[in-house]
């Protein structure tokens, strides 16, 4: 097969969106609560979206249904022996994170000029878990002008109360997606590339705990904290690192015994006279800003035993292929250790090089793809520190983007 020629692109399986489309909206739809308001969509066009949890697409499916979207999707899924059938069937577009990747740009500019679809676009790239809109790489100006076709932006809101990605149980609140024309093709050809970022930015901007407050939001069922403790990693009350725990609604430091319950707002409600945060998006901030202190010092640098892990086709899950140290100062990425049958392996990034450590909650963090492979780094001994990980490329990369300014 050619390059031009895997560059085509086929449509969603007609047969199958819609069937998959009206179980969505049955189903989903009542789950969630979704609320979709905005004009229709038609193609050719772009979707973006701000990026709240593993639904989203779902989200953006329904709010442009009938109509049948193209999803750009990491190209880790489709590595999966189950799920990559059915996300070819559906036409899903795979791609590698924050990096350069030339086929799937061809394919996703078929979509929109030769088949005259729309193609679906969460230019955070990943879910951050924040509560808040992250990170924007500043590319995608140039990725909508190649495409020359008018955007839309879906701003989805309250997913993250309900249904955030660190959350382990699925709970009924409120979804709203908010469609609205971003840029006419006109204005994609025409608008400088700051002013388009600008204008996504504000486009996409959302806060979970205002809408909670706008809309008094509550979250039916228990077991509202179980997993907050894989997006926080250090205690507001002792400044520990790793001593959170949760159970059922609650959240506690096992140092010094400061405890909060996650109410059915998705609020912390704090045991005693301080109350630290109002919720988790304030805490991650927090978090945020703890480290970016700790980044100042010349000399910082962080280091953890881990394990490598790369994808396998065919397979549902990352193979561990070594062992040894990571480190990242404010210059440069290291691995150090085995790899395959290398028993003195090195890998050196620059730190300019990998934009964002993407991360498994709790588990891994993984940098952009490299020697035919996506790969993994499991923190060691526990990985809810792949959290503090992900936050210090996040700090080092919005640092970088200053200095260029």
């Amino acid at each position: 097969m050619t390059q031009n020629q895997a560059a085509h692109q086929r449509k969603p399986s007609l047969l199958l969106y819609f069937f998959a489309g009206l179980y969505f909206k049955l189903a989903y739809g009542r789950q969630f609560n979704l609320k979709v308001s905005g004009p229709s969509i038609k193609g050719p066009a772009v979707i973006l979206s701000n990026h709240t949890s593993n639904h989203d697409y779902k989200f953006i499916a329904l709010s442009a249904y009938p109509r049948r979207v193209t999803f750009l999707s990491t190209y880790h899924w489709f590595t999966f022996k189950r799920l990559a059938p059915w996300l070819k069937r559906i036409g899903a577009i795979p791609k590698y994170q924050f990096t350069t990747d030339v086929l799937a740009m061809k394919r996703i500019k078929y979509v929109v000029q030769k088949n005259k679809g729309i193609i679906f676009i969460a230019p955070e790239g990943t879910i951050y878990g924040s509560g808040r809109l992250s990170y924007i790489a500043p590319s995608i100006c140039k990725m909508l002008k190649f495409l020359k076709v008018p955007v839309y932006a879906a701003r989805i809101q309250g997913a993250g109360l309900g249904n955030a990605k660190w959350n382990k149980v699925q709970h009924r609140g409120l979804v709203h997606v908010d469609k609205s024309l971003l840029f006419s093709k006109e204005e994609v050809l025409s608008l400088d590339s700051e002013v388009m970022l600008k204008r996504i930015k504000e486009a996409l901007a959302f806060d979970e705990f205002e809408f909670q407050k706008e809309y008094d939001v509550h979250i039916e069922g228990d077991r509202r904290a179980e997993g907050l403790d894989d997006l926080l990693y250090k205690c507001p009350s002792c400044g520990r690192e790793l001593t959170l725990k949760t159970e059922n609604n609650h959240i506690e430091c096992t140092a010094c015994k400061a405890r909060a319950e996650v109410d059915d707002r998705c609020r912390l409600v704090w045991e005693g006279p301080i109350q630290y945060m109002d919720n988790y998006s304030q805490w991650y901030y927090w978090q945020h800003d703890q480290l970016k202190k700790e980044m100042e010092d010349p000399l910082w640098r962080m280091e953890s035993q881990v394990d490598y892990g790369i994808d396998e086709p065919g397979l549902n899950s990352y193979v561990k292929v070594g062992s040894g140290t990571l480190s990242l100062d404010r210059f440069r990425w290291l691995y150090k250790g085995s790899h395959m049958d290398e028993s003195e392996y090195i890998e050196e990034e620059p730190v300019g090089a990998i934009a964002l450590a993407t991360l498994k909650m709790g588990v891994h963090i993984e940098l952009p793809f490299k020697n035919g492979h996506c790969r993994v780094f499991y923190i060691n001994p526990d990985g809810r520190l792949a959290m503090k990980w992900h936050l210090a490329s996040r700090i080092i990369t919005e640092n970088l983007n200053k200095e260029g300014e």
